[in-house]
């Protein structure tokens, strides 16, 4: 029997456009999970780094915010060989705010094509809400939403006090640049000289100018990999967690991934009341639900503060709720049942449309057997030193104009993101985590 299944276990090969929390909690930890239970094969691969021996090995492929055009041979192949392709979607691309270099990068409207092409010849699209599940019905009726997981072996088996005279309120993020933070900035200022000596707050990972140098605030520096910077947070003793959402349609398409967060570390929340938020959290009970109006923050955290038995009642009532909808075992047996159905339906009924799509072949091999292969990663190579050179150009030039200390300051978001080294990170936290998840084994077969 166990060799049985062994033989028959499918072949999933993930193939990903960085290492982000998203690909992280959302592919790589359900995928490996189930490669060490014996159920499937998994591998992994960045998508600037597949080779065609992997793309033949793989029986089902799976991707993950995937929307470089540079890269549309993968797709192509998939598809050319008749095999299932799986798309897990949790942000609303199409609607992503262009303010930002990430905004800018994803509305290209090169990339909202490929995005497009990806949803519409998938065999299932995976999504984390309600309104982007009804946004990628029109383009394919496979579509389902999922639920995000919790990885509970990060989180020690009790909640965490921090058994101080003062309440510690966290803001955590990846962004750099922050926009949602405007949402509250105001009414946390007025709360630090209302409460002064009683409250501190913590920025993690993002660190507004408005607030530098106050006695109040506390700056957490970003951790590259998820699971250190999980584990970490949940062992730290927040009182109160902050999660802001603006009420438009780029947000009101995202996952409640705060709220996940915050209830299993036994966080009591202060949310938006809009979108995923709205429907996952009990007002009163598993959180508090605020309007964006100027004052609602400072009103919840502040009855928080004062509360402490409210503030208990949440963070036990939101730690009881996670517990028994946000579990990793449960996503894992999700996803081994939609890798079971994607494979009795196969990929065969899609290859004549990605034949025809767009009036490109899906012959992907050019002059010899890596050819396109490597006219795709030139023109990517040109694509990021031309972006890298752009970035330095500007650099030097803020420099110049407002003096060492201030240029440094407004470039800070420029510098993070350079692209170049971005990949080398990538390459670096991927392959290093990878090898602590899976056995030898796995590790080779991407």
């Amino acid at each position: 029997m166990g060799c049985d299944v062994l033989m028959n276990r499918p072949r999933v090969l993930a193939i990903l456009p960085g290492f982000i929390p998203s690909t992280l909690i959302h592919i790589v930890k359900p995928l490996a999970a189930l490669n060490r239970a014996g159920l499937i094969r998994a591998g992994f691969a960045l998508e600037h780094g597949v080779f065609h021996h992997s793309l033949e090995w793989a029986e089902v492929v799976v991707f993950c915010r995937n929307t470089e055009p540079a890269y549309s041979w993968i797709l192509d192949f998939a598809l050319a060989c008749g095999k299932p392709v799986v798309y897990d979607l949790d942000d609303n691309f199409f609607e992503l705010p262009p303010t930002t270099d990430v905004g800018r990068y994803h509305r290209a409207p090169e990339r909202l094509q490929q995005l497009e092409r990806y949803l519409r010849n998938a065999t299932l699209v995976r999504v984390y809400s309600d309104p982007l599940r009804e946004l990628v019905k029109p383009l394919n009726p496979n579509v389902v939403r999922v639920e995000g997981p919790i990885d509970w072996n990060l989180i020690p088996s009790g909640p965490m006090r921090n058994g101080l005279s003062k309440v510690r309120v966290v803001y955590p993020t990846s962004r750099v640049e922050d926009e949602l933070a405007e949402l509250f900035l105001a009414d946390i200022q007025r709360l630090l000289t209302v409460y002064s000596g009683l409250v501190e707050m913590f920025f993690w990972g993002y660190h507004p100018r408005e607030l530098r140098g106050h006695p109040g605030v506390r700056f957490m520096a970003p951790l590259a990999s998820y699971d250190r910077f999980f584990r970490r947070f949940a062992r730290f003793g927040f009182d109160v967690g902050l999660a802001p959402l603006r009420d438009d349609a780029f947000h009101r398409s995202k996952s409640d991934v705060k709220f996940r967060e915050y209830a299993a570390c036994g966080i009591a929340g202060v949310y938006s009341n809009v979108g995923a938020y709205a429907k996952s959290v009990e007002h009163g009970v598993t959180g508090l639900l605020v309007s964006n109006q100027r004052g609602a923050w400072f009103d919840a955290v502040s009855r928080l503060l004062e509360d402490l038995d409210l503030r208990h009642l949440i963070q036990e009532q939101a730690r009881a709720y996670a517990r028994k909808h946000y579990d990793l075992r449960f996503v894992q047996e999700v996803w081994y049942s939609q890798l079971q159905e994607v494979m009795r339906n196969g990929g065969g009924e899609y290859l004549s449309a990605a034949a025809q799509g767009n009036g490109r072949s899906v012959h992907v091999v050019g002059n010899g057997p890596w050819g396109t292969y490597l006219i795709r990663r030139m023109s990517v190579g040109r694509q990021a030193w031309a972006c890298w050179a752009n970035r330095v150009s500007r650099a030097i030039d803020s420099l110049r104009q407002s003096g060492f200390r201030r240029g440094l300051d407004r470039i800070r978001p420029q510098i993070h993101n350079l692209t170049m080294l971005l990949q080398l990170r990538m390459n670096l936290r991927f392959w290093s985590i990878l090898r602590s998840m899976l056995p030898r084994g796995a590790r080779r077969e991407g």
